[in-house]
């Protein structure tokens, strides 16, 4: 097997994949829950299977990493202005921050990416694909799955656009290109996201998104998202913004893998 190979079924070993997304800082800066990297790492100790960080976090907290029982770690490489706050986006930019090597000598075991469509200027999006296919071939170079989070994006929104129709274009498109994992936006319909998975060439992670009204209303996200195909969740404010991120990340990692929303809760968060 080549060491993507080996690095895939590491991720997927326990059936739905659990990564934790602590990469935000690179897009909006330092969110509430991720101010300081090195806490909220201790606090949800091995219980995903990987986080996601900047190759420079990644060296902030590397020594969470030293045994054989560590989360993988899956390095961000790029950045775009699409959810910056302080001043709306007129016609975006994309920018590829770090290389594979760099991630590579930071410890990654994998690498993500965004493909952002729906910018103002085409030239950017042109831009980002070239990137893209760039990149994945470098991963591939040192035997990394190469990850690709797709998404549809408008300077009116404050997220990204679920609508199914724009998710399986974006979700297309991002297989076409070559990626190993998909971190896609769940559309809030079952039927709706099956036609989503139907369509992707690669396992789907969902992405978590924003931060919901409850504990609840987001576990029930999560475990609809599986029910109707998704390969696991990537998750970040829903869970480092909780009240206790230790005991919801146990009870993400239970929905995920089987148990109800409602024994999860009670079990972990009370």
């Amino acid at each position: 097997m080549s060491g993507s190979t080996i690095r895939l079924k590491r991720l997927f070993e326990k059936g739905k994949a659990f990564v934790v997304a602590l990469d935000h800082g690179l897009v909006m800066g330092p969110l509430k829950g991720i101010e300081n990297p090195v806490e909220i790492v201790s606090k949800l100790s091995n219980i995903p299977d990987a986080l996601q960080m900047t190759p420079a976090m990644l060296k902030l907290v590397e020594e969470n990493f030293y045994t054989r029982n560590s989360p993988m770690l899956i390095a961000r490489l790029d950045t775009a202005n699409v959810w910056r706050k302080e001043k709306k986006y007129s016609q975006g930019y994309y920018s590829m921050v770090y290389q594979v090597k760099e991630a590579v000598e930071a410890g990654a075991d994998a690498v993500v990416t965004y493909l952002v469509v729906g910018y103002g200027d085409d030239r950017v999006e042109g831009y980002n694909i070239e990137a893209l296919a760039k990149a994945r071939a470098e991963a591939h170079d040192y035997g990394l799955p190469f990850i690709i989070e797709p998404l549809y994006v408008s300077p009116d929104n404050p997220d990204s656009i679920k609508d199914v129709n724009l998710v399986k274009y974006v979700t297309r498109l991002a297989s076409e290109i070559g990626a190993d994992i998909l971190k896609v936006d769940y559309t809030g319909n079952k039927e709706e996201f099956k036609e989503v998975v139907n369509v992707a060439f690669a396992p789907i992670l969902i992405r978590g998104g924003p931060k919901t009204k409850d504990d609840k209303e987001f576990l029930l996200m999560l475990k609809d998202a599986v029910d109707a195909g998704a390969s696991g969740v990537t998750v970040g404010r829903n869970l480092w913004q909780s009240k206790n991120p230790t005991a919801m990340a146990k009870a993400i990692a239970d929905v995920i893998r089987g148990k109800s929303v409602e024994e999860a809760l009670k079990i972990w968060v009370g």
